[in-house]
């Protein structure tokens, strides 16, 4: 009988005694997907620090606070009173602000514009419209948001800034018991969103409404970081008040002074009357005066 050869299979190599084991080969393949896959992550590390960093510091890109006071209204020869308001519990304002009496000869002596003040430096900035408004015969009242100032607070938001607006009123009212009827809100720039909160929230005589800064989320894209963010999971600033506005039934200025005037056009259309709207970027300041005296009169005549 013949016997059938079978190949034989090699035998698997045994290192001898004291020799090492040759290491094992690696794929280029293999080295190009683990670094396909660390680069990946460390990617998405830093996407995920860059959407972190943009949640919690959304508000520098809005707000830009001043914490030193390089001017009062006795810079301007404006007597005033220092105002610190909005107790906490433990008894300490949150709050600091400025009235400016009206002369008490001066037809609006009873009439007060509270003031809200733009995203940038602080109550110093706004000295010479105080003096403007001050010759308008009526009191002024302006504070610092929390964050801005002698204010508290480490840093301003959208929702402390309209927390401070509504305690602003809140003093005027049931502090100074300034009936609602005989004030007037003033929001310049970023400020136009929390007079426009107390406008359907409270209902002043009347609000004006000058320079309104544009919609947070236009801010943020402008910035080609937050571009590439998910903005509607991460975006709790908006300072939009286009739909408090819309709501609003009392007297509204738009003025445009500054040269934003599509925004400020875009709002007083979105605005139901009475409204009204005026472009003095190119008109003298005693244009601006005449329509702020004007607008007062119409509002406040009555209580006058």
């Amino acid at each position: 009988m013949s016997r059938r050869k079978t190949a034989s299979r090699p035998r698997p190599r045994v290192p001898q005694a004291g020799q090492a084991e040759p290491p094992p080969t690696v794929s280029a393949r293999w080295l190009l997907a683990a670094l396909a896959i660390t680069l990946a992550g460390a990617a998405f590390c830093v996407y995920c620090a860059l959407a972190l960093l943009f949640y919690q510091g959304q508000w520098q890109m809005l707000f830009h606070p001043a914490r030193r006071i390089t001017a009062t209204p006795a810079s301007a020869g404006l007597s005033s009173q220092e105002i610190q308001f909005d107790v906490t519990n433990a008894g300490n304002p949150r709050l600091d602000g400025w009235w400016i009496p009206a002369s008490p000869a001066a037809s609006g002596s009873n009439d007060t514009i509270l003031y809200l003040h733009g995203a940038s430096g602080d109550l110093s900035d706004c000295v010479p419209a105080f003096a403007a408004l001050h010759r308008l015969g009526v009191n002024v009242f302006a504070f610092d948001y929390q964050g801005f100032g002698r204010s508290t607070g480490r840093h301003p938001t959208e929702r402390l800034a309209t927390d401070d607006s509504v305690a602003a009123w809140t003093y005027l009212t049931d502090t100074r018991h300034i009936p609602a009827k005989d004030i007037v809100v003033y929001g310049n720039g970023i400020g136009t969103v929390f007079a426009a909160h107390l406008a359907a929230q409270f209902a002043p005589a009347g609000v004006i409404l000058e320079d309104p800064a544009p919609p947070a989320r236009q801010i943020f894209l402008s910035d080609a970081r937050a571009r590439i963010l998910p903005l509607p999971l991460l975006q709790k600033e908006f300072l939009d008040p286009a739909r408090e506005i819309a709501r609003t039934h009392v007297p509204l200025l738009f003025l445009d002074r500054s040269g934003n005037a599509s925004r400020t056009h875009q709002l007083f259309e979105a605005a139901p009357y009475p409204k009204e709207y005026f472009d003095l970027r190119s008109a003298p300041a005693s244009t601006y005066m005449a329509t702020l005296h004007r607008f007062l009169d119409e509002v406040l005549l009555i209580h006058r």
